[in-house]
């Protein structure tokens, strides 16, 4: 029986977030920031004699669970994700709170906009910055609407409702949902984007990295290399006779014998190597930090890892050719020495590595052992 062709991974693809990393550090930095702003809000409004009910009641036991938060989260920063949701509870409880409070004792006595509710639009900025679309969405809606329930009922406890007030609550009823609709239109658009960057940079059929992200990546290390003279190799893999393939067993064997190659590459690399699709049914590998002898070493176990057994049922192997770094090296010329030699590898009798000029008449045979790195 044929393999079912794979889905298209762009159907359904979903990307990590780039700034997952950047908001772990955010949030070590403002869950301190974040107590002292209630310690300090506490003391002042202790100091001037005006401490409202909420903040009498909530300040204190906030800055308290912020700093739990903290040194729990800096031993155990896996729990970033819980610890986020925790501080936005508690912000979000101090502002609905101070907005019953206001509509129910103060509004009626000012002109316009309360200050807690200048506030209360800032929850769904951290919400959108330190959860995901999804969830942020779901918690700016819950907040939105127990904020608006408990301002309703504040005015209904109000001693007086007059014009001003009810012009107050309904622009801030307004620019709220304004505001959450236009965070939630940035944040589709912001995933957009990313899934638009992983798809202009991955190859859509072996999930690989694709010539335009390993081009850039070229070009980083070869700069690498010329500040710090380190070495690194280039290894060109080509199926061989993969038209054979794809004419006796079908496009949709070639597809998959295409993707597991792709996968036993992968799980034979180093942690420090890229790999690629650099186009039809070659790959690229980018190996820091390697010689030619450590290139040849590692160009041995992929050897052996492709042939070790069939793929989708067919045998496989492979022709590598090997460049390294030379001083004043540029990538084309590295990658046509690369390209050179895995043609010699071809033209040798396929299955087997050729490293560049500086060995040509080295060729390793299709029978030799596969030592390890």
């Amino acid at each position: 029986m044929l393999p079912r062709p794979a889905p298209d991974p762009y159907v359904t693809l979903e990307v990590a977030d780039p700034l997952e990393t950047l908001r772990i550090r955010l949030t070590l930095w403002l869950l301190p920031l974040g107590a002292g702003a209630a310690l300090t809000a506490w003391g002042l409004s202790v100091t001037s004699n005006k401490l409202s009910l909420p903040d009498q009641y909530l300040l204190l036991p906030m800055a308290v669970g912020f700093i739990a938060l903290e040194f729990h989260l800096w031993r155990n920063p896996q729990n970033v994700r819980w610890v986020w949701q925790i501080a936005l509870a508690l912000i979000a409880i101090y502002e609905i709170v101070s907005l019953f409070y206001e509509a129910a004792y103060k509004l009626h006595q000012r002109d316009g906009i309360t200050p807690a509710a200048l506030w209360f639009p800032m929850v769904y900025l951290m919400a959108f910055n330190l959860l995901n679309r999804r969830q942020a969405l779901r918690f700016s809606l819950v907040y939105l609407v127990l904020g608006l329930l408990a301002g309703a009922v504040g005015m209904l406890m109000s001693p007086s409702i007059n014009v001003s007030s009810i012009n107050t609550a309904l622009q801030f009823t307004f620019s709220n949902i304004a505001y959450l609709a236009l965070l939630y239109m940035f944040a589709y658009l912001r995933r957009h984007y990313a899934q638009m960057h992983q798809m202009a940079h991955t190859d859509a059929l072996t999930n690989l990295t694709n010539r335009r992200a390993m081009q850039q990546k070229l070009e980083g290390e070869l700069d690498r290399a010329r500040r710090y003279n380190r070495p690194f190799a280039l290894l060109l893999a080509d199926l061989d006779h993969f038209k054979q393939i794809n004419d006796t067993y079908g496009h949709s064997v070639g597809d998959q014998v295409l993707r597991e190659v792709a996968g036993r590459l992968a799980q034979h690399l180093r942690e420090s190597d890229s790999l690629a699709r650099w186009g039809g049914e070659e790959f690229l590998i980018l190996a820091p930090e390697t010689d030619l002898q450590q290139a040849y070493l590692l160009a041995q176990r992929l050897l052996g890892a492709i042939r070790e057994s069939p793929i989708s049922g067919v045998q496989v192997t492979l022709s590598l050719g090997v460049a390294c770094y030379r001083q004043g090296d540029s990538i084309a010329a590295l990658l046509s020495r690369a390209d050179e030699a895995m043609y010699r590898a071809k033209a040798g009798g396929r299955n087997q590595i050729v490293l560049e000029e500086e060995l040509e008449d080295i060729v390793i045979p299709s029978h030799s052992t596969t030592p390890e790195l």
